[in-house]
């Protein structure tokens, strides 16, 4: 009998291991397929048509911007990007900005980078040794709004994701310091944690180098081909890569990609600015934020704030600047409302201590 128990028990785990990587290949189908429709959209956007092969039309006003973006930028060069995304998990576009860009950045930026040394500092007396981030940019400063707007840029963007994507993280300042450690590996679009692996791309990092990126100062570590992976499988040290590039090139990279901030040994920061987006149907269908007064929120019952999405959600998503959305929206209020959000980041903070 224990026999028998023991050979059925040999065929269930065979038969699991059967339906697990047929689902693994189906899934991997379906994200070929999804990548070849973005690939042909990207095509009739060029020749400005709809994907059908229609003329875009007068009211078609979102259609109508995606296929300004395309026709302003050579799609074959996007098309190599974002192929090389699908193939990969990143790639490097380099040469974004110029020589004048970079440093009108490195110098409107200096405030914020000189805060996440702070930061850094500060938290390294605590036993964390990794580099701090400035949350929430874009409430910050306007010196990178022609930047993180760039048609390049926003054309792999629309590549990956598609012609409907928006900002998910936003824009963030970093510079990890000297002596500053690893990151452990993860993934961007864990938040999404019911969609199961591998799939179609969800999210989109990009890091703007402000500074030439190379193992030494902490160049990006990545594992190519992870984004077919599922969550099981951990890399081998040897098949982890680390991002180098020249100042004014990004480090795009799908979202399911293993990867982290390498550790920083050598005897300068390295200033960069990411910029994260995501598909544009993973929102609400109603911009509840906007459109329910902020005052009116604030005099709501804790079930309604909740239900209104003025919380984490189970996996993080939905905080501000680092903070509870809630406890976020009080604090700005009593600090004036809309304007006063350099106030309230987790850098200020640690100035009123």
């Amino acid at each position: 009998m224990t026999e028998n128990n023991e050979g059925l028990q040999d065929e269930i785990a065979a038969l699991r291991q059967q339906l697990g990587s047929s689902e693994t290949k189906r899934r991997l189908a379906e994200r070929e397929a999804e990548f070849e429709r973005r690939i042909h959209s990207l095509r009739m956007a060029s020749d400005g048509k709809t994907d059908d092969g229609k003329d875009v039309g007068e009211q078609d006003l979102a259609r109508k911007r995606y296929v300004g973006l395309i026709q302003s930028v050579d799609v074959d060069a996007v098309i190599k990007f974002v192929r090389t995304v699908h193939e990969q998990g990143y790639c490097i576009v380099p040469d974004l900005i110029g020589a004048d860009a970079i440093e009108r950045l490195r110098v409107g930026l200096r405030p914020l980078f000189e805060d996440t040394a702070a930061l850094f500092d500060a938290y390294r007396d605590r036993s964390n040794s990794q580099t701090m981030h400035i949350q929430n940019v874009l409430a910050k400063t306007d010196v990178i709004d022609d930047v993180v707007t760039l048609p390049l840029l926003r054309a792999v963007v629309a590549g990956i994701l598609g012609p409907d994507f928006i900002m998910n993280a936003g824009a963030v300042a970093m510079s990890p310091d000297p002596g500053c450690e690893p990151q452990g590996l993860h993934r961007d679009d864990g938040f999404f944690t019911l969609i199961p692996r591998p799939h179609l791309p969800l999210v989109v990092t990009g890091a703007i180098a402000l500074d030439d990126f190379n193992e030494a100062n902490g160049g990006t570590q990545h594992v190519p081909g992870s984004i077919a992976w599922d969550e099981e499988r951990q890399p081998e040290a040897s098949e982890i890569r680390y991002a180098e590039m020249r100042a004014g090139s990004v480090f795009l990279w799908d979202g399911a990609t293993l990867h982290g901030g390498g550790g920083n040994s050598s005897g300068e920061p390295r200033r960069t600015i990411t910029v994260n987006y995501t598909r544009g149907w993973l929102r609400t269908q109603f911009n509840q934020y906007l459109s329910v007064p902020r005052e009116r929120v604030l005099s709501m019952t804790e079930a309604l704030q909740d239900d209104l999405g003025y919380h984490h959600s189970g996996t993080g998503l939905g905080g501000c600047d680092t903070q509870d959305a809630l406890s976020y929206l009080t604090r700005l209020q009593e600090a004036g409302g809309d304007g006063k959000q350099l106030l309230l980041g987790r850098e200020q903070r640690l100035k009123d201590i």
